[in-house]
C-alpha cells in the first residue's frame, strides 16, 4: 500500500471489533492484509485482551479473544490506492488455513470489491471505485431518491 498508515491514537468515529480463536495468529494475518498493529493491551494473565490494527485513518480494528461466529461480522473498507488483484495473489499465496479470498469482483454500484473471510469467519471488504466508471456511476447515482447531496470529489 502506498500510504502511510497514521499511527496517532485518536477518537475513532467508527471500528469493528472480531472475535477470534487466536489473537496473534489473527493479527499475523490482518498484517498480511495490509493493516499494522497499534498496540496490544494486556488482560489480566498478561495475554493478550485487545490487538487494535489500522489500515488507513479511520479503518481501525479490534481483535478480542473470544468464540466467533463464522459469517456474522462484515465490515467494508475503502481500498485506497491498494491494488486489490494484488493483495488477493499475496493472501491466496500465503495459504493461511481456513481463511478464504474472493474476487476482485465488480459491483453493480461501480466498484470493484475484495471479499476477505479470515480463519475465524470474520469478513472484510475492501472496496474502490471503478475510476473509468464515474461519468456512468454519477448518471446513475441521479435516479437515486432521497436526501442527499452529490459532491464533486477531486
Amino acid at each position: 500500500m502506498a500510504c502511510v498508515i497514521d499511527r496517532t491514537i485518536y477518537p475513532m468515529p467508527m471500528f469493528a471489533t472480531f472475535r477470534v480463536a487466536d489473537v496473534k495468529a489473527a493479527a499475523a494475518f490482518y498484517e498480511a492484509a495490509g493493516f499494522v498493529s497499534l498496540a496490544t493491551v494486556p488482560g489480566p494473565d498478561g495475554s493478550p485482551a485487545v490487538i487494535h490494527l489500522r489500515r488507513m485513518k479511520y479503518q481501525d480494528l479490534l481483535l478480542v479473544p473470544g468464540e466467533a461466529v463464522p459469517g456474522s461480522t462484515t465490515v467494508s473498507f475503502s481500498a485506497g490506492d491498494q491494488d486489490l488483484a494484488a493483495l488477493a495473489a499475496s493472501l491466496r499465496e500465503a495459504a493461511f488455513e481456513g481463511a478464504h479470498v474472493s474476487g476482485p469482483s465488480d459491483t453493480p454500484w461501480f466498484t470493484s470489491d475484495l471479499t476477505i473471510d479470515d480463519p475465524d469467519g470474520n469478513r472484510i471488504i475492501l472496496t474502490a471505485p471503478r475510476m473509468g466508471e464515474m461519468g456512468q456511476a454519477k448518471e446513475w447515482a441521479k435516479t437515486f431518491e432521497g436526501d442527499y447531496e452529490v459532491v464533486e470529489q477531486e
